[in-house]
């Protein structure tokens, strides 16, 4: 079995990311932490990497490392170490996420088709982002769930919060006439409830006047119950801010996946495209669109396999 070094910049998102494809591909795992000293020296390996120059003297140490057989990163604050290491070691390396402002010749690149990468031979674009994909994972998550969080034998629906970001706002008053149709649209099931790390306290007070049945308020508790939602709920609702909760959703389950529109920022907004494509696909639909909803969910196994062949 082949094994795969995974360059992390300790951000879930994008460690969950690279975790995935390593699952996907049946790859052993080394995980290795790696920064740049500072923001400096970021800003130095734009320019270094297109000049082909590459130094570790950019990085904080990084430990003591076997030559692996591929190097895996997600994110840009890992993508001049994992160029570095590929070419001191001559080994093909996998970048997820588009690369912008750095050079494209890794061994292959795996970037959301919202970020409109060039056409490019090792480079694949994908519909959604990179989720751990191991089914019988997601029912033990899902008998954790039943056993020390939350029993019951009545169908349920799972509400998923977000939070603002410099890209999108959830605005108050939008979220309280969503959740108020939600629990009118749904009075025979039970109601749950997560939020993000990015829940703003303004929203977090408003979620505390719903009666929901379960709720996870994210600063009070370090469990995350969304793969639990995913294996047993009916339906899922899911502010539209976030491309890896949403990603997640339609990935995994049987359930319905709705989403309940936030404020972007800017107009064409790259998650703004994101959503339209998922609802193109037949993946989601919108709270605005109450008579219909969907539970097609997308498969990347072969689209990576493909690409790695």
């Amino acid at each position: 079995m082949s094994t795969a070094l995974i360059l992390s910049d300790e951000k879930p998102g994008h460690l969950n990311q690279s975790v995935a494809l390593a699952s996907m591909m049946k790859w052993d795992t080394h995980i290795v932490p790696v920064h740049f000293k500072h923001s400096a020296a970021k800003s130095a390996s734009y320019l270094l990497d297109r000049l082909q120059l590459y130094t570790p003297a950019l990085l904080t140490p990084l430990s003591a490392l076997s030559k692996p057989d591929v190097i895996i990163s997600t994110g840009s604050a890992t993508f001049y170490a994992n160029q570095l290491l590929a070419k001191r070691w001559r080994i093909p390396n996998i970048a997820i996420l588009y690369p912008r402002g750095y050079r494209l010749d890794f061994h292959h690149i795996f970037c959301p088709a919202y970020d409109n990468p060039p056409n490019q031979s090792n480079i694949t674009a994908l519909p959604i982002n990179l989720s751990y994909a191991d089914a019988t994972w997601y029912r033990q998550q899902a008998e954790t769930f039943q056993q020390h969080h939350h029993k019951t034998e009545k169908e349920s629906v799972g509400i998923v919060i977000g939070g603002n970001s410099r890209r999108a706002s959830i605005q108050p008053d939008q979220l309280k006439a969503q959740l108020t149709e939600i629990f009118e649209r749904t009075p025979e099931q039970e109601h749950w409830l997560t939020t993000s790390r990015r829940t703003p306290p303004s929203i977090i007070a408003l979620l505390k006047t719903f009666p929901f049945d379960y709720q996870l308020i994210w600063h009070e508790g370090a469990y995350n119950p969304l793969p639990a939602f995913i294996e047993i709920c009916q339906h899922l609702f899911i502010t539209a801010d976030s491309a890896s909760m949403m990603s997640e959703a339609v990935s995994h389950g049987n359930a319905a996946v709705t989403t309940l529109p936030v404020l972007y920022r800017a107009p064409d907004d790259k998650l703004q495209r994101f959503v339209s494509q998922l609802e193109a696909a037949g993946c989601v639909t919108s709270l605005q669109n109450a008579s219909t909803r969907t539970n097609k969910k997308i498969n990347l196994q072969p689209l990576i396999e493909k690409a790695l062949g």
